[in-house]
């Protein structure tokens, strides 16, 4: 029988890749430098941990994305109002009755801590967008209901979605090709047990870019909450096992803000440290190195 987890973390424990609960409270914030974990066997998508009973100190920056087993990552776009809103002057009538879905590949995932590496190709317009990120469990998923979903959900993290859009180079945004660069998406810090937050969390977010906040929000804003997007997302379609989900982000993007001002903004530079932070999830940070 698997153990009881609440807050995992995953890194590099005698080369390999390896979960460990948090052994301090943690009720979000910052993560210390340094930490103390009980070592775990298993993954918690195969609902598998298992303590070892070895205890081990774990250095923050060297985290890896606190996810396994990730046969695909989801995105679901304009899932907050405002977002739409702000939207309307690039693409009019964008809000639909079922959520916006779209894919990344899983090469995609980025630890929490990393720097993104952004090629010319991606760096045009280069943005931001924090987001409430969820993990399903290790059943196949197809055609289940709202109710039944949120009984999937194994935990809750928080994901910065990486997005160049439209310019001069990319020309109209494509959802898929621009969120797919390797190591692009960072996701962390700690993968955290729904007994913690709620099948249904309703939790505050916030973005800055260098300390100034570029986003805030609730994730109670959310137009389909957690269980309703993977509940559609089921619907003549089976849900991997593991299937990694970024919920949709607010708004306050450095680029739909500089152009509803009637100006072009070129996005983040060479440089720029991007925190995305939700309460009781933790807080990831990601410095922005442009290939010149």
């Amino acid at each position: 029988m698997a153990d009881t987890w609440t807050h995992l973390v995953r890194f590099y424990h005698n080369g390999i890749p390896t979960f460990g609960q948090l052994v301090d409270s943690y009720d979000g914030g910052d993560l210390p430098d340094t930490f103390k974990v009980k070592v775990a066997s298993g993954d918690p998508v195969n609902a598998t941990i298992k303590y070892t009973g070895e205890t081990a100190e774990v250095v923050k920056k060297d985290l890896l994305a606190p996810v396994a087993n990730v046969p695909i990552v989801i995105n679901v776009g304009l899932n907050y109002s405002d977002h739409i809103e702000e939207s309307q002057f690039h693409l009019a009538d964008l809000a639909a009755p079922i959520p916006y879905i779209f894919y990344r590949p899983t090469e995609s995932i980025a630890a929490p801590y990393q720097d993104v590496r952004v090629y010319k190709v991606q760096q045009e317009c280069l943005d931001y967008e924090g987001e409430m990120v969820f993990q399903t469990d290790r059943f196949p998923l197809r055609d289940i209901s709202v109710e039944e979903a949120s009984k999937h959900i194994i935990g809750f993290s928080v994901g910065n979605d990486f997005s160049p859009r439209p310019g001069k180079v990319l020309g109209k945004m494509n959802f898929i090709y621009s969120k797919a660069f390797d190591d692009w998406t960072p996701v962390g810090p700690v993968l955290v047990n729904p007994s913690v937050v709620g099948d249904l969390p309703q939790l505050d977010l916030k973005t800055t870019v260098n300390g100034k906040v570029k986003q805030s929000s609730n994730t109670k804003n959310m137009i389909f909450n957690v269980a309703e997007i993977l509940s559609n997302m089921s619907v003549g379609h089976t849900v991997a096992p593991g299937t990694v989900v970024f919920s949709g982000t607010c708004s306050g993007g450095e680029w739909f803000a500089a152009q509803g001002k009637g100006g072009y903004k070129s996005g983040l530079v060479n440089g720029d440290v991007v925190e995305v932070e939700l309460a009781k999830l933790g807080k990831i940070r990601t410095k922005v190195v442009l290939d010149e």
